[in-house]
């Protein structure tokens, strides 16, 4: 993977839990498997709360359901990529 993308995911996107940007920031990526299950876990609690709000829109449950399935494949790519089972 790219490692400027890993950097701005790492610094801007509030996405992988703090241990993980650390690492990548230090210059110590974790294995890919790592970082993709980390934005699947962030993908389905943005889920849970859109879903969750009575108040949410069609529109935002919507664009919720799609980047959990989008999460979902690139865990499913990601796999098949590497070789790796879980």
């Amino acid at each position: 993977m790219n490692i400027k993308v890993l950097n701005q995911l790492a610094r801007n996107s509030g996405l992988l839990p703090e241990d993980i940007s650390a690492a990548i920031l230090a210059g110590n990526t974790p294995p890919l498997k790592e970082i993709v299950m980390a934005l699947v876990v962030t993908g389905m609690d943005a889920h849970a709360v859109i879903v969750g709000d009575p108040k949410s829109s069609w529109n935002e449950r919507r664009l919720a359901r799609m980047a959990l399935a989008v999460g979902f494949l690139s865990a499913l790519a990601v796999l098949g990529k590497t070789g790796e089972s879980t």
